[in-house]
């Protein structure tokens, strides 16, 4: 619990000056990727479910396989396809497309014609396994090939009246990766063993080195599209399965505080040394939970003139971050929160003939409820870090990119109240020059605030409590 109604902020004096963030009364929310810790951006994703939800899975994975290939030989060939940004996101009226009842179709159909794929969804639903990502990414990657030469080879029948399949090197490919066993084998491997070696082993087909089928794969490929061949053939499972996330949670930021100011390691770590300042704020609570009330994007409007994005000062919840080696599952089935309903109804949940229709659905029956615990599980997976990091005694808020509030970087600089800054703490490497600086700094808010409580410190180590300890800056 916070101590005695505060949150402390550590801050280099570089940084400070660089961004002016006293002068104008500002937090930074930080994307995952910027902090110190590289598993912020580590979502504990698994998939549990049964044979619908599990074919759904696949019908995603290849759909938005023939999407980008789409994209890359009858949309915009010659561009080069943008790694960073896969069309895994669908919308309603994508799903009346009339693709959907033809070429697609056919290929949904010539896919699932491969006997041991049509069984790759019974088992994993038998099984009553939960998934991880390293598992779902490896079943993923045991058929792309396959899924791959089923949507260029009917790509190229249907707009191009070029069948492939009457080249013989192409055919022999074609069909041994149809007819392969070893995609159930893998399934099985990874269902009764835990060792991945033996899983990775299984995922190289043995009848033909990738070298081979690149070869054969390139010279079906248009010359205009061959800078996008690796993604397409090689790289894109890998790409997909960093993307899937986007489908479950909105991008989010987060603003570091933490519970003491005598904390050795964060004065090392993020006050460059001693050279910089600790901020002490107050904070309000309510229903035992505290908050801090700070100025930023609260909400958007169109109208005539475009959209608006209207600010607020907003209560944020200051959360308590839990230290632990073992992150939160999020169930990716129960956790579609950034699809809508329809299509989560209408493409994820249901057969192709939408005449069946997965367990999983039952989800989603209760919004309320689903709603509270969605956002909880956000909350767990956002606060949750490894016990390495427990020596912070961290307490996080965060913000949500819903509506893309937060996309532009000015956004996710937040003003807070000056009166919610009770003290600055100076380090024990800060010079008189720039301690004077930030004194005049305070000044100034201090007077437009008419302001006569605002306290200084000095740290300093005691020798009597052999800790780090705070006296009066004069």
């Amino acid at each position: 619990m916070l101590d005695s109604k505060h949150i402390y902020r550590y801050r280099s004096i570089d940084k400070l000056f660089e961004y002016k963030e006293l002068e104008n009364l500002e937090i930074y929310f930080s994307k995952p990727s910027e902090l110190n810790d590289k598993m912020e951006e580590y979502m504990n994703i698994v998939w549990k479910g049964d044979e619908i939800a599990f074919q759904c899975m696949l019908k995603h994975y290849i759909y938005s396989l023939y999407h980008l290939y789409a994209i890359a030989s009858i949309i915009d060939p010659g561009e080069k396809l943008d790694r960073s940004n896969l069309p895994i996101f669908l919308t309603y009226e994508s799903l009346s497309y009339p693709e959907m009842n033809t070429l697609f179709k056919d290929i949904y159909s010539e896919f699932f014609n491969s006997p041991q794929i049509a069984q790759i969804p019974k088992l994993m639903s038998e099984s009553q396994k939960n998934f991880n990502q390293d598992e779902i990414g490896f079943i993923l990657k045991s058929v792309h090939l396959y899924a791959y030469l089923v949507i260029n080879t009917l790509v190229k029948k249907h707009i191009y009246q070029n069948d492939l399949l009457k080249s013989k090197e192409y055919a022999i490919i074609y069909n041994n990766l149809k007819t392969a066993t070893r995609y159930t084998e893998l399934l099985k491997i990874i269902i009764n063993s835990k060792d991945k070696e033996k899983i990775a082993q299984f995922i190289n087909f043995s009848e033909y080195t990738q070298k081979e089928i690149k070869k054969a794969l390139q010279i079906q490929f248009f010359d205009k599209n061959k800078h996008n061949i690796e993604l397409l053939t090689f790289d894109f499972t890998e790409l997909y399965m960093q993307q899937l996330k986007r489908l479950l949670y909105d991008e989010h930021y987060i603003a570091c505080f933490t519970n003491t100011f005598n904390n050795k390691l964060m004065w090392g770590h993020y006050a460059n040394g001693g050279n910089g300042i600790c901020l002490k704020y107050k904070t309000k609570t309510n229903n035992s939970k505290n908050f801090i009330d700070l100025y930023l994007s609260s909400g958007i409007s169109c109208n005539s003139n475009g959209t608006q994005i209207h600010k607020n000062y907003v209560s944020c919840e200051i959360h308590e971050v839990n230290y632990s080696d073992n992150y939160p599952e999020i169930d990716f089935f129960n956790s579609l929160g950034c699809i809508p309903m329809p299509v989560i109804h209408g493409f994820w949940l249901c057969n192709y003939e939408k005449t069946q229709f997965s367990e999983c659905c039952e989800y989603y029956r209760n919004m309320d409820i689903w709603r509270a615990e969605y956002h909880q599980r956000a909350t767990e997976y956002i606060c949750t870090k490894s016990k390495e990091w427990d020596y912070e005694e961290e307490y996080r808020v965060f913000i949500r990119n819903t509506f893309s509030l937060f996309d532009n970087i000015e956004d996710r600089k937040a003003k807070y109240n000056f009166e919610d800054l009770e003290a600055i703490i100076f380090g024990q490497k800060v010079i008189d020059e720039d301690k004077k600086k930030i004194v005049q700094i305070v000044e100034k808010h201090c007077k437009n605030t008419n302001r006569e409580d605002f306290k200084f410190y000095d740290l300093y180590y005691s020798t009597i409590t052999k800790q780090l300890e705070i006296k009066p800056y004069i």
